[in-house]
């Protein structure tokens, strides 16, 4: 093998560092262009940072056939879970709405267990009035 040959396969060592002097974090390309290439960039690469620190950690697809595939396979996802989200709210919501009428009737319960209690404390008062009346009386 040519030293050409091998040269060709070296890369210069990844940032661990951009220019912000902030740390390097692994990143995912979203683009039709790159989908799903990671790569290492500034932590405010998406926030408009005007920091050039570039680092691709994934090989590029072989051809744009491919991009275009997993492009359409990173959509088909987003959408899916995009449903699964929908359902997951719907589904939340109907819990709340359920727990929230099965509180009401437990509050209204507990409503009616606490004026109950309020009836019975005042019938074994006049009870023991009775009793004690009756006691006085023999």
């Amino acid at each position: 093998m040519s030293s050409s040959s091998s040269n060709r396969f070296r890369r210069d060592p990844p940032p661990t560092h951009c220019e912000c002097e902030e740390p390097v974090i692994l990143q995912t390309s979203k683009t039709i262009n790159f989908p799903l290439r990671r790569f290492l960039g500034c932590v405010n690469y998406y926030h408009g940072s005007a920091c050039e620190t570039f680092y691709w950690v994934d090989p590029d697809l072989p051809n744009e056939y491919y991009k275009k595939e997993v492009f359409k396979l990173m959509k088909k996802v987003k959408l899916n879970e995009n449903k699964i989200d929908e359902e997951l709210k719907r589904s939340f919501d109907f819990e709340r709405s359920t727990m929230h009428k099965q509180a009401v009737v437990l509050q209204m319960e507990l409503k009616e267990m606490k004026a109950s209690i309020g009836f019975y404390r005042k019938l074994v008062v006049f009870l023991c009035m009775v009793v004690f009346i009756l006691l006085l009386v023999k």
